[in-house]
């Protein structure tokens, strides 16, 4: 969770490097079946498991005559960017049991 956090931190300078997440998820690679990881990491196995397969991966059809250009996109006058102040209180627990519920069902 703690991972999560400072990925998504608003400012770039608290982000952690690339090295510094791939030698935390190589530890995570190495877990212990006992260990809370391991327990999250079997649990969420499970769950992904059970899911329908048709919610795996999203399909999507398109039209064989449809166009699709890109096209420059305007970012000035964005907002600076930052965290809000109950991030931490919002984020502990990053899917709600609603959330799950809603999965598994």
């Amino acid at each position: 969770m703690h991972l999560i956090k400072r990925c998504l931190d608003a400012n770039p300078l608290n982000r952690p490097e690339v090295r510094e997440i791939y030698d935390i998820l190589y530890e995570w690679h190495e877990y212990d079946d006992q260990s809370e990881i391991g327990k999250q990491i079997k649990e969420a196995e499970e769950i992904n498991i059970s899911l329908p397969t048709s919610n795996k991966l999203p399909s999507y059809e398109t039209h064989s005559k449809a166009v699709y250009t890109s096209r420059l996109l305007n970012f000035n006058n964005l907002p600076e960017p930052k965290n809000s102040d109950d991030y931490d209180e919002q984020n502990d627990n990053i899917i709600s049991m609603k959330s799950l519920e809603s999965l598994t069902n």
